[in-house]
């Protein structure tokens, strides 16, 4: 099986990202970086089946709080560690 970390880093208004996300598998991962945190608040689990995460100083940055988001916040090192065990990554 072939799994992808897709990154996104741009928010709900670049058409890229959207396509990322809507092609992505239940066995992908996706992970939500700068602007591409902003999918969080558009509900981004209706618009991918991939397994997401949001990096959680780039959501806090932006003025949110961690109980506003509605998919797991990791770290550095967390994404570190997620890039390290998915080699195959779409950016």
């Amino acid at each position: 099986m072939n799994v992808a970390l897709i990154i996104v880093k741009y928010g709900p208004n670049n058409p890229a990202e959207r396509i990322k996300l809507e092609s992505a598998t239940e066995s992908d991962y996706v992970i939500l970086l700068q602007n591409g945190v902003y999918w969080i608040l558009q509900n981004v689990k209706e618009h991918t089946k991939a397994n997401v995460y949001a990096l959680k100083d780039d959501f806090l940055a932006r003025g949110y709080d961690e109980s506003n988001s509605n998919v797991p916040l990791i770290s550095y090192t967390q994404l570190v560690e997620l890039i390290e065990k998915h080699p195959k990554s779409i950016g």
